[in-house]
């Protein structure tokens, strides 16, 4: 399972406050992922993302059918809320007990089902994070110009930016934040 094999790697390696999990068809503005992340700096156990709850898909041969569908209660019972898999940021300490219980940790039919099975039980700060899944163009614009920057924009009919080989530029150009918000983030 890559969520496993990536925060177990990611730990072994990296000393981090956080470690983010972002598909590569993403638009990410660094400058205001690093300042919300600050934000929480002082927390042990925090999951930040665009929270959702969608319906346990019981129905063989659909996408994200779900084997394991009984478990979650009546049929048409809706998952817990989980942070939806194109971004999302996790602690230090969350990271480092995925790494430590990988082998035993189980997995459902979609990876960011599991991740949210994972930590339901802990005490965890779950942070519903609307900046995080905004659209492309022209909402993300619309956002940037009225002050309010998206940390990560996507087209949601793709699970990511849409053509993002061709678009990528044309969506940082209208919903970035400036050559220079990086590196004049306050930690």
């Amino acid at each position: 399972m890559k969520t496993k094999i990536y925060f177990s790697t990611a730990v072994a390696i990296w000393d981090a406050d956080f470690y983010v999990k972002v598909d590569d068809d993403v638009h990410v503005n660094l400058g205001m992922l690093i300042t919300t992340l600050a934000r929480y700096r002082t927390k042990p156990r925090v999951y930040i993302g665009c929270m959702k709850s969608d319906q346990v898909l019981s129905q063989k041969g659909v996408r994200y059918h779900e084997p394991e569908f009984w478990k979650f209660g009546e049929e048409g019972n809706k998952y817990f809320r989980h942070a939806t898999g194109q971004i999302y940021a996790i602690s230090k300490d969350l990271a480092a007990y995925i790494s430590i219980n990988a082998p035993i940790l189980h997995r459902f039919a979609n990876e960011d089902v599991s991740l949210g099975s994972w930590l339901i039980g802990l005490e965890v700060e779950h942070v519903d994070d609307k900046t995080m899944c905004c659209g492309t163009p022209p909402d993300c614009e619309w956002k940037t110009q009225a002050g309010n920057v998206c940390i990560a924009s996507f087209d949601w009919t793709c699970s990511g930016i849409c053509k993002s080989v061709e678009r990528m530029k044309d969506v940082h150009n209208n919903c970035g934040e400036g050559d220079g918000a990086v590196w004049n983030v306050v930690l």
